[in-house]
């Protein structure tokens, strides 16, 4: 259906608890299915933590080495996977070439075309030569996560959607959260994108791509609560992904497992978003607050980010130094 708009739903964590839920807009502006507190949304890299999560746990079970060449793991990658250790790809200092996932000129008007897992290891194995060696500089890549996803697989001997069922969300009861690698029906909850197409209307995304690494995530803002909790459970995995990455030469970047670690008006974040034509995501944790805002939407009519930031300006008032820098201005991980 052409010409239709979707919403967004936001949400604020104060101390384990959501204390804030908004929805605005359609699930699906063809139907007019209005947006819930359970919808659920397809989040973009807000997926990466996820996939880093796995990679992390198997290291942990001496599955995965860290310091493998991912060449030895993915069969039939160019001469470049004996450079490239699995943490490079964790870290986006593999050096890949990235590319959008828009089409050239723009999208067309029935959607993203179903790609998968193999679609995109095959466009992996394409690639002629990085853009510059691994490790010697920060260089974010959706395809060096899709990479990561394919060797997640390999090294599990299963896939990332099951790995990250059976040890991330399940234990912590992240019930509506899945990673979506076939195309399985969307569940009757689902928001469905809004993109804006090569003909400039905006149409209802069909969602027939189904490939997991960069992305491929499928979440609520009620399970993104849950997450958020991990952080503050020790004995979780995932306090560890709020680690800042190094080049090969010692130097620190701001991007660790899947999240970017900076401050925000003088407090520490640990934050990431997403986008993909017809939807738009950005998740910002203050661990020292321990608050976090959550921004969700089906359509591309907004800023995520900002909306989020502005949220958190919102919200955490008196504990911002409003003349520290934005997070935009601290991407070196250290201002």
């Amino acid at each position: 259906m052409a010409d239709a708009t979707g919403g967004h739903v936001t949400a604020v964590i104060r101390d384990g608890e959501v204390t804030v839920v908004r929805a605005e807009g359609f699930a699906d502006a063809g139907t007019r299915r209005p947006l819930a507190s359970d919808s659920v949304f397809y989040v973009g890299s807000v997926a990466k933590q996820f996939v880093a999560g796995c990679a992390l746990l198997l290291s942990d079970e001496g599955a995965l080495d860290l310091e493998a060449p991912v060449g030895s793991i993915v069969e039939g990658l160019p001469p470049w996977g004996e450079r490239i250790r699995v943490r490079h790809l964790i870290h986006h200092t593999s050096g890949m070439r990235d590319r959008s996932y828009s089409l050239h000129p723009g999208v067309p008007v029935d959607g993203v075309p179903a790609r998968s897992n193999d679609d995109e290891l095959e466009r992996i194995r394409a690639v002629d030569e990085l853009a510059a060696p691994p490790g010697t500089e920060y260089r974010y890549t959706n395809r060096g996560y899709h990479l990561l996803g394919q060797v997640v697989a390999r090294a599990s001997g299963t896939s990332v959607a099951r790995v990250a069922h059976e040890r991330l969300f399940e234990p912590i009861r992240m019930h509506e959260t899945f990673f979506r690698d076939a195309m399985t029906s969307l569940p009757p909850n689902a928001a469905r994108g809004h993109f804006e197409a090569v003909d400039g209307r905006t149409y209802v995304e069909p969602a027939r791509f189904h490939a997991v690494g960069a992305g491929g995530l499928w979440t609520t803002v009620g399970d993104l609560a849950r997450w958020d909790g991990a952080f503050y459970d020790e004995r979780h995995v995932a306090p560890r992904l709020a680690r800042r990455g190094s080049l090969d030469d010692g130097t620190p970047i701001h991007y660790g497992w899947g999240l970017s670690i900076r401050t925000h008006r003088g407090l520490a974040i640990h934050s990431h978003g997403g986008s993909f034509p017809g939807w738009l995501s950005k998740m910002v944790r203050f661990p020292t607050e321990r608050a976090t805002v959550i921004v969700l939407a089906n359509t591309e009519r907004l800023d995520a980010s900002s909306m989020a930031f502005d949220l958190a300006d919102e919200v955490l008032s008196d504990r911002l130094d409003h003349l520290a820098p934005h997070a935009d201005d601290t991407f070196d991980g250290v201002g």
